[in-house]
């Protein structure tokens, strides 16, 4: 039987992906990589465009809808069942995903063998009951999904095929990081998998050396081993020594790789992370790796990403995609969403006076948040002294109305029939039968 290790990434991280193809040689006898780059490009032995490779799978308009409607982390994971089909084609009996921010520090026969008994395997955000002193709780966990799915793996089966249709299907239009919509690009998905596909298939693989990340530090201690060898126990289990389980890969999400070119590890997604001493022989091996191919990686990290623009070159803002959402939703595909001039949806926007000024200002007032904004708690004040006065005004049953109603009216989708974009020609893409493989 064969196996395929693949990623899937934007131009800019195919060095963290390359970094994850040597660890997979490494330690995966028999195992073959394969990086699927969400813009395309040129090809080599383990690069493969993604707009070739699945132009059997999603059809080509199709495939431009969904990389104009998603951001470049949705659009990415969106391919993410698409590739396993791709994979499984082309002859694999096993296709392994990882993100492109992990490596790989033991043997790989620990997840094929697991394949030989299930034929979908993942692996939980945490393994043991959370006590609180993770930056990611019970409660915090239920936003993104039970299962991370920076892994996945899966065996060639008729279960397998069910599932990957049932996925796919869904990642086609529905991959959005929309926590008020239950979204959470492809991994919210998943939590149906263990109840809706057969029990003698699924494997919820609770195995604390794989998948080890910001999430799970606090209850996971790496024990060195020396040589590169690595032992992962309960956090809380002060006697527990290397008897454990073996680090397969440490998953570094979140992280600002620029930094790592400069020594640092700077985790920027999650609050509070802490980085345990244990684990410093790890991040050391993981800047090795790096840093050893600094040049090519600094300059991959500089690539724009390719579905950013127009095709003009404007650009194309996060509220943009989010009103694109909802225009497919109602009149499907659009002939080419990234065009400009008459019947373009780009055109539209400029008839509502929705486009971005020149100098990319609109960009960065559209991505703005707690975290760029100027003083955000002085901000958050002065609002809270407005809606006290608001509240004397219109009463406490007018006043909770209107604070729902903002809950919705906080996303830009809801906010579509405002701009009346039903009412501007957009040319939409022929009729055609949905892709099948």
């Amino acid at each position: 039987m064969t196996t395929l290790v693949f990623t899937i990434c934007a131009r800019n991280y195919t060095g963290l992906a390359k970094v994850l193809g040597r660890s997979v040689a490494r330690h995966g006898r028999g195992v073959d990589f394969r990086i699927y780059v969400a813009e395309g490009g040129e090809e080599d032995e383990v690069i493969r465009s993604a707009p070739d490779a699945l132009g059997g799978i999603i059809d080509p308009v199709e495939f431009a809808n969904m990389a104009f409607m998603y951001n470049l982390t949705e659009f990415c994971t969106a391919l993410k069942a698409a590739c396993f089909m791709h994979g499984f084609a082309d002859g694999y009996d096993r296709c392994i995903y990882m993100d492109p921010d992990i490596l790989v520090t033991a043997d790989l026969d620990h997840i094929v063998g697991e394949l030989a008994e299930s034929a979908i395997l993942v692996t939980p955000h945490l393994c043991l009951p959370a006590n609180g002193d993770g930056p990611r709780t019970d409660r915090g966990i239920l936003a993104t999904g039970i299962y991370n799915l920076g892994f996945l793996a899966l065996r060639k089966s008729a279960e397998t095929d069910r599932f990957l249709d049932w996925w796919h299907a869904r990642l086609r239009s529905q991959a959005f990081n929309d926590h008020y919509s239950s979204l959470y690009t492809d991994q919210r998905w998943i939590d149906f998998v263990p109840s809706l596909f057969d029990a003698s298939a699924v494997r919820v693989w609770r195995h604390l050396g794989c998948n080890v990340a910001p999430w799970n530090y606090h209850e996971r201690r790496i024990v060195d081993g020396g040589g590169g060898r690595f032992t992962v126990v309960p956090r809380n289990d002060a006697a527990a020594d290397g008897s454990g389980f073996p680090l397969v890969f440490l998953h570094f999400s979140g992280f600002d790789f620029r930094r790592i070119l400069d020594g640092r590890f700077d985790q920027l997604n999650l609050a509070g992370a802490e980085t345990f001493d244990d684990l410093l022989p790890v991040y050391q091996l993981y800047g090795e790796a790096i840093r050893s191919m600094a040049g090519e990686m600094a300059t991959y990290l500089s690539t724009p990403y390719g579905h950013d623009r127009y095709a003009d070159g404007s650009a194309i803002l996060p509220s943009h995609r989010r009103l694109f959402r909802i225009w497919r939703e109602r009149h499907g595909d659009a002939r080419d969403p990234f065009a400009t001039g008459a019947g373009s949806f780009h055109a539209a926007l400029a008839h509502r006076k929705l486009l971005g000024r020149a100098g990319g200002q609109d960009l960065a007032l559209d991505k703005t948040d707690g975290r760029n904004v100027a003083r955000p708690d002085r901000l958050m004040a002065r609002a809270r002294s407005a809606f006290r006065l608001l509240f004397g005004a219109v009463g406490s049953g007018r006043f909770f109305f209107l604070v729902r109603a903002l809950t919705k009216l906080s996303h830009v989708e809801q906010h579509y029939d405002t701009f009346q974009l039903d009412d501007a020609r957009v040319d939409p893409a022929p009729s055609r039968k949905d892709a099948r493989r």
